[in-house]
């Protein structure tokens, strides 16, 4: 399906966490499993299409994410980028990007997530009429894959995934200019990391 706020041009995800350099993140239980999980559908003696699989992986763990919410943590940052099922919406919001003392701002776009940006990506470039050109390499079974993408003009975008019973658990994401590794935890987020998404709705409110 076609995520929310995008244009219709690929999207290149930025995190927020590379802004605000801090420490360690709050350690947080793990979320009961959801009820259907998607299996690689490798049939014996009939070769895998990797693409096809990778794609498969990138929509559901983004849909996982709408479904349970999510928390994003950047290795090397305090800063956390959470979402919460559309059920919970905070006066219409449902991201925001916290730190372990305050709200920061609201998220508007689910691009800025790192489970999302892949599948963003393909739904934004068949919209458009266009087909997303990464190349995706990698082992299913050892649940590593790489995508990797050229931006024009600025170089080639490389997203190195870990996927565990089909879906992302960590990101690292490498550009011409940085190198962020992201820690994905499905679930609603804290009860501190709630509490600072509402002040930094509130925050961003008040403001207005």
């Amino acid at each position: 399906m076609t995520r929310q706020w995008g244009g219709f041009t690929v999207a290149v995800a930025v995190a927020i966490g590379l802004l605000v350099a801090g420490c360690t993140t709050d350690p947080t239980p793990s979320p009961d499993a959801p009820t259907s999980t998607p299996k690689a559908s490798e049939t014996p003696g009939v070769p895998v299409d990797l693409a096809t699989e990778f794609r498969s992986i990138v929509d559901a763990s983004c849909d996982r994410a709408y479904e349970l919410g999510i928390t994003e943590s950047v290795e090397g940052s305090d800063t956390r980028l959470v979402l919460v099922p559309q059920a919970q919406a905070y006066n219409d919001f449902t991201a925001a990007a916290v730190n372990n003392d305050i709200g920061l701002t609201p998220i508007w776009s689910t691009e800025d997530f790192a489970v999302c940006i892949e599948s963003i990506n393909y739904s934004m470039s068949e919209d458009g009429g266009s087909v997303y050109g990464n190349v995706v390499t990698g082992d299913l079974a050892s649940g590593k894959l790489r995508s990797e993408y050229v931006v024009e003009d600025y170089g080639v975008f490389v997203s190195d995934y870990v996927v565990v019973d089909g879906f992302i658990v960590e990101v690292t994401s490498t550009t011409p200019d940085s190198t962020t590794s992201t820690a994905v935890r499905y679930g609603m987020p804290s009860d501190g990391d709630l509490e600072h998404f509402r002040d930094a709705i509130d925050s961003f409110l008040a403001s207005e």
